[in-house]
């Protein structure tokens, strides 16, 4: 205690002098709306290199699992090309599709699976295309949201957020409902808004509808565990287990759906 009091004597000016800065630092970034932009995104960056640094060195030890997950997803890939493989020419045929999205593959550096809102961080950003409102899906399901973005990462807020509402749709019937996640258990969420007339069985299969506004249709989210029917004229519940494990999460997609800006410059006249 006496060497600590004698060091806070002798260097008073210097701490003194520091602190005064990071307090006009702190002020200066409350104040201006460009300095608290650029705080925000330096911390996100600063942040987000620490997590990709742990994260590294956790998937050296992963390596086998991860070229397993590669290569099921490459014979999957290979598997749906040949339906148009050309015999003739040996090639691939492709471009007779509209393509109507981009898939920009990311690594996962940081991620919360046992908090009321979990966040997922991934190394890809700004400089590589990424924006607030993209979808993010893994090879297994849909995942979640880009909610915000540095120049090198972006925050996702996964399924597991209490905020998080999807629309879905039931394979079996087409009837469309909504995914919430109530159960704060990482593995499964809740499907409401099921008709009254519609009784699921466990296996039944979860997609994304097209009234979801942010995912593709089609994606599959997960399968019926339990179905709970309700009173009489009130809308069922079922338990979800979802497709992606999020506690294994190591590489998703964030989709680039290149109709948007059309879709929402349709959407601002219609009001």
């Amino acid at each position: 205690m006496y060497n600590l009091r004698r060091f806070i004597i002798k260097h008073h000016v210097i701490i003194l002098f520091i602190l005064l800065e990071v307090i006009s630092i702190l002020l200066l970034a409350r104040s201006q709306n460009f300095h608290r932009n650029w705080m925000v995104n330096t911390t996100n960056d600063a942040v987000g290199k620490i997590y990709e640094w742990g994260s590294e060195v956790g998937n050296y030890f992963r390596l086998n699992s991860a070229n397993k997950e590669l290569a099921e997803e490459n014979a999957l890939l290979r598997k749906q090309l040949s339906v148009v493989y050309d015999t003739t020419t040996c090639t691939y045929d492709i471009s007779n599709g509209d393509t109507l999205y981009e898939y920009i593959p990311a690594q996962v550096v940081n991620n919360s699976t046992n908090q009321a809102n979990n966040y997922i961080i991934i190394n890809k950003g700004k400089l590589d295309g990424i924006r607030r409102d993209m979808s993010v899906i893994s090879t297994d399901g849909i995942v979640g949201v880009v909610t915000d973005v540095s120049r090198h990462y972006a925050s996702v807020m996964s399924l597991l957020h209490s905020k998080s509402v999807v629309g879905v749709r039931i394979k079996e019937s087409q009837e469309l409902a909504s995914l919430k996640w109530e159960t704060n258990n990482y593995r499964y969420g809740m499907v409401e808004d099921i008709p009254t007339h519609i009784v699921l069985q466990p296996g039944d299969t979860i997609l994304t509808s097209s009234h979801s506004h942010i995912f593709p249709e089609d994606l599959l989210v997960g399968t019926i565990e339990e179905f709970y029917p309700t009173a009489v004229d009130a809308l069922n519940k079922a338990k979800i287990r979802y497709a992606t494990d999020f506690a294994t999460l190591r590489h998703v997609y964030v989709i680039n759906d290149l109709h948007k800006p059309e879709l929402d410059s349709l959407k601002a006249r219609l009001q």
